[in-house]
């Protein structure tokens, strides 16, 4: 009985060793067990893209990518690796401890950025800002969220491969959440799902958002350029607007932006929208000389001029009333029938003050009823003489000799002066008695 005891304790022995040795001496690839997930780490581009099987069983649909930081002076090796262990905290290099940590080959861990300590409110939040580059000794890091779905969603067995190459992956690399180093809330790693992270109930984001002012137009105004909103991860967020305004009309408009994040908190600033108007009308005359030849009331004449200018705002026509005219000089000549050319200066004004160039119409002035020119009698014209017979020429005459000159005459003697007479000496004048 004894023997028999020893017989088949012996049997079971071996039994059991050959099923242990079929489990743990030939392990199943992860691919073989048909596990969830692929990961592979792009070293050059400190990416991670996650895969999925096909249809055909094959890891080729990629499913999540995530920036990381792997180790500087490519500290991290290179080749194809399986999960083997997970830890939900573990001690890391210089007594630092990591968050949701996955251990690829080695000391080389999927973890989260590390703490000073077992303690979520200490991250050292300057290395987290450096995710999306290496950064570690060797570690592959990643926010805590991408470390969590990892540690939650691949395995034991898991396979990692770790290359190099331009291309960050089929999902291009995310940008990594950054935290403001200046924030009461800098010890905490954004992602973090414990229900104490101040994050969490930190609202949306609105930057790019100030008073606006903008020139009037009929075109509509683009409200949400440079405008974004994000939320507490990083993520951007759809941004509403509301409020109406005229772009043609001037004045002083209120708008106001919101968005609103996965949880239901809502963030809203009021701007005010400013439109002006700068811009002067244009004008244009359809005659630059007209003609006037009766008198007329002065809003007549000014209607009249106005029929000859055209004024243009934004495109639209102005109404008369928005045309200026200085027809004083003329005016008075219509009233006192000085008949004569004028000049017109005539301008136009939109809405908002805004004034055109002037332009100058030519006005001539004439008399209605000019006084007739009689006409002259014309003049019986003469009946045309008879043209006269032309005479033969006569011959031409014989020249004369020419005459010889006479002597001249002896010139006569001068005639000798004669004496002047001696003066005779005045009568003495009587005297007065």
């Amino acid at each position: 009985m004894n023997q028999k005891n020893k017989l088949l304790r012996s049997l079971c022995g071996f039994l059991a060793a050959i099923m242990l040795f079929t489990c743990i001496g030939v392990p199943e690839t992860a691919e073989a067990a048909q596990l969830p997930y692929y990961i592979k780490i792009n070293r050059q581009q400190n990416c991670v893209t996650v895969y999925a099987l096909d249809s055909k069983g094959k890891y080729t649909k990629p499913v999540k990518s995530m920036a990381c930081s792997t180790g500087v002076n490519k500290a991290t090796p290179l080749g194809t690796f399986s999960i083997p262990a997970k830890y939900r905290w573990h001690q890391l290099m210089g007594g630092v401890y990591g968050q949701y940590c996955s251990r690829i080959n080695g000391g080389v861990l999927f973890h989260s950025v590390f703490y000073n300590g077992q303690d979520p409110s200490r991250l050292a939040y300057n290395s987290y800002n450096r995710l999306g580059q290496a950064a570690s000794h060797g570690c592959v890091r990643l926010n805590c969220a991408d470390a969590k779905w990892i540690y939650d969603n691949c395995p034991v067995g898991t396979k990692v491969t770790i290359y190099d190459a331009a291309d960050p992956g089929p999902l291009g690399k995310p940008n990594p959440v950054r935290i403001d180093v200046n924030s009461p809330y800098r010890g905490w790693d954004p992602t973090d799902p414990n229900p104490k992270n101040p994050w969490q109930k930190m609202k949306p984001t609105l930057k790019g958002i100030a008073n606006k002012t903008v020139e009037r137009s009929n075109k509509k105004i683009n409200l949400l350029k440079g405008v974004s909103a994000r939320d507490y991860l990083g993520k951007e967020l759809k941004v509403k607007v509301s409020g109406s305004y005229t772009p043609s009309k001037t004045g002083k408009y209120k708008i106001t932006y919101s968005a609103t994040d996965s949880k239901k908190q809502k963030t809203e600033k009021s701007i005010y929208l400013t439109v002006k108007d700068t811009k002067k009308p244009s004008i244009s005359l359809k005659k630059k000389t007209i003609t006037l030849n009766n008198s007329m009331s002065k809003k007549d004449l000014v209607n009249k001029i106005r029929s000859y200018v055209k004024a243009v705002d934004l495109g639209k026509k102005l109404s008369a009333s928005h045309i200026y005219v200085k027809a004083d000089k003329l005016y008075q000549a219509l009233k006192e029938k000085k008949y004569g050319t004028y000049k017109v200066s005539v301008y136009a004004k939109d809405a908002a003050g805004n004034k055109s160039e002037v332009l100058t119409i030519t006005v001539k002035f004439v008399n209605p009823n000019p006084e007739p020119v009689t006409p002259t009698e014309p003049t019986t014209p003469t009946e045309p003489t008879e043209p006269t017979t032309p005479t033969e020429p006569t011959e031409p005459t014989t020249p004369t000799e020419p005459t010889v000159p006479t002597e001249s005459t002896t010139p006569a003697e001068p005639v000798t002066p004669t004496e002047p007479t001696t003066p005779t000496e005045p009568e003495a004048a009587a005297p007065n008695v």
